[in-house]
């Protein structure tokens, strides 16, 4: 099954203060990190709402990088990650990517202390239930999650696979970033 990643990297960057995708990740752009990450599981990564795939539905937050995402992708099935997220790790990826493959649903997400980070697999008949959502001024990814029968992976079946619940952290504001910066995994 041919799947596509997608970097999501369109946001506002309030909290940072500055662009996200910008910031230095050891030496390279976090953007960069985030696209060679994904490049190794999938067979095609974009960067949704940057410039050479703008935001269809400016200003709807990561709900309007998945329309955006869905409505230009070349595949049925997509693996979806933002950009903020610089500690997933390949073997992760992986395993999404074979759970993802055998879903029958629209998405696919992981569950961690009652959250669900922006790492998901979504597949083309979820455009139209994320349309009406951004129609109707809903915007949340979680209650989009619910309204298409998400398959959600529990926090214990990642920690059976061998995933902890820090390869989810992500990088919101100048302090995070500072401080997570000089973690390793």
């Amino acid at each position: 099954m041919k799947i596509n990643g997608f970097v999501l990297a369109g946001g506002k960057s309030t909290r940072m203060e500055q662009d996200k995708a910008l910031l230095d990740w050891h030496g390279r752009p976090l953007l960069t990190h985030m696209t060679d990450l994904l490049a190794g599981a999938v067979e095609n990564v974009q960067a949704a709402g940057r410039d050479g795939m703008p935001d269809r539905s400016p200003g709807c937050g990561p709900l309007g990088g998945i329309v955006t995402l869905l409505e230009t992708s070349e595949t049925d099935t997509n693996l979806v990650v933002a950009v903020d997220l610089p500690f997933l790790t390949l073997p992760f990826l992986k395993y999404f990517r074979g759970r993802l493959e055998t879903s029958k649903n629209l998405a696919l997400a992981c569950n961690i202390e009652s959250r669900f980070p922006l790492c998901l697999g979504v597949r083309r008949g979820a455009l139209t239930i994320a349309n009406e959502r951004i129609k109707s001024g809903k915007l949340s990814v979680h209650g989009f999650l619910a309204e298409c029968g998400t398959e959600v992976i529990s926090e214990s079946e990642l920690q059976d696979a061998g995933f902890g619940p820090a390869i989810f952290r992500n990088i919101n504001t100048p302090e995070q970033y500072l401080r997570l910066r000089k973690l390793e995994l």
